[in-house]
């Protein structure tokens, strides 16, 4: 595909990718943190082992206990409030486990992506202005396949 060298390059793919793949990632924490207010779902294997999401928090688990579910996925009523603490790690009734609450992945999501919408919106402006989309020297007066003469960038063959 013929580009003009006029014409704005084409986003670098990792930006991209993080700024789509961040705000899909985001809107899925934001989806399982609120519904599990509501109904919690889990996995649990045959050695005993099993993860849930289950009011607010993501639980790691291993262990045996007569009263979990059989091994498979499972979904159930949320019965608790939700909780909004930090990480906890401990082990009782036969069961060890790690609970992550999902508000913390959920923010440092948003951080990313906000980031890097923000780093993508400064290099589209800074080239549309005529700047070095790295660095920001102003090309003003320079020809348009030049490489920037502060940092080296953008060079390129007509």
């Amino acid at each position: 595909m013929w580009y003009s060298p006029v014409a704005m390059k084409p986003h670098p793919r990792i930006r991209k990718t993080i700024k789509w793949g961040g705000a899909a990632v985001t809107v899925l924490l934001v989806v399982v943190w609120v519904g599990s207010g509501w109904w919690g779902a889990g996995w649990r294997s045959s050695t005993g082992g099993g993860i849930s999401a289950y009011p607010g928090t993501v639980i790691v688990g291993w262990g045996s206990r007569a009263d979990w579910p059989a091994p498979g996925g499972y979904v159930v009523r949320a019965r608790d409030k939700m909780r909004w603490g930090w990480f906890r790690v401990g082990t009782t009734q036969g069961i060890s486990a790690v609970s992550v609450p999902l508000w913390f992945p959920t923010v440092v999501m948003l951080g990313v992506t906000a980031a890097a919408w923000r780093a993508d919106g400064v290099a589209r402006r800074r080239e549309r202005e005529g700047h070095c989309p790295k660095c920001g020297y102003d090309r003003t007066g320079l020809p348009v396949l030049a490489g920037c003469p502060e940092c080296g960038s953008g060079k390129s063959s007509p």
